[in-house]
């Protein structure tokens, strides 16, 4: 599967794109939408419920904001991805390829640092 070099590069580029704007869509809150599974409701955008009502009141419509994030950077790393697998060679094979386990790991470090608010370490 992995042996037609547009693929991998599709691959090595949706990756790292993913895992990086993942960390940018959490940070800035950039949801491409909201869920709001108690009420049946997806909107489009970051909407908090706490800016329509009372923040006391925010538990009663909880949000999901994952998948949007989620959406978000699929979205994008799909456009880099697309890019990269249509160049031929170029400057593809100068990148370095241990970006591919570097960059989801610092990814990962940073979502669990900006997750500690949630829990209150």
């Amino acid at each position: 599967m992995t042996s037609s070099a547009p693929f991998r590069r599709f691959a090595f580029a949706f990756g790292t794109t993913f895992a990086f704007l993942y960390v940018v869509a959490l940070a800035k809150d950039l949801a491409l939408f909201t869920v709001f599974p108690s009420l049946g409701i997806v909107l489009a955008g970051t909407h908090h419920s706490r800016d329509v009502a009372d923040p006391a009141m925010g538990f009663l419509a909880p949000a999901i904001y994952w998948y949007g994030w989620a959406a978000t950077a699929a979205l994008g790393a799909l456009m880099v991805g697309l890019v990269a697998a249509s160049f031929r060679g170029g400057p593809a094979r100068y990148v370095w390829l241990g970006w591919v386990w570097v960059i989801p790991t610092l990814s990962m470090i940073a979502c669990v640092y900006l997750t500690l608010p949630w829990f209150r370490l």
